[in-house]
Order: structure tokens, then C-alpha cells, then sequence
């Protein structure tokens, strides 16, 4: 059986637990360091600007794409 491994967007480890975000991927342990963070945390400002990238290839969608009118 053959196990699908993606490039953790936040990470950039190889991985093959996670969630696709549009066309990235956000490894499990990523994903729950996210949820556990704080605003205070040193770690926030980090994700939040790896997520940043999301909303821009989000905004060049075709607006039937992703849901908008």
C-alpha cells in the first residue's frame, strides 16, 4: 500500500498526516501547534504570515471557485 507524503507548508517536512489548504498542506503536529497558539506566543506571527500566502492565491481565484459573487 502506498502512502501519500506532502511538503509541510509551515514546517517543510515531508509529511503524510495533515490538511490541504487550497493547494498547500498543513501537517498534523503544525495544525495543532496553530490551535494551541496564543496571540503572545512567539510562534503566531510566524504562522500568520505563512498563512498569508493562502489568502493571496486565494484572492486569484475565479470568484465562482471559491464561493464568492
Amino acid at each position: 500500500m502506498e502512502t501519500n507524503h506532502w511538503v509541510c507548508m509551515m514546517c517543510e517536512r515531508d509529511c503524510s498526516d495533515g490538511i490541504h489548504i487550497l493547494s498547500q498542506f498543513i501537517c498534523t503536529e503544525c495544525e495543532q501547534d496553530m490551535c494551541r497558539t496564543e496571540v503572545e506566543d512567539d510562534l503566531y506571527d510566524y504562522f500568520v504570515s505563512r498563512l498569508r500566502s493562502l489568502w493571496g492565491e486565494m484572492m486569484t481565484l475565479d470568484p465562482e471557485q471559491n464561493g464568492s459573487t
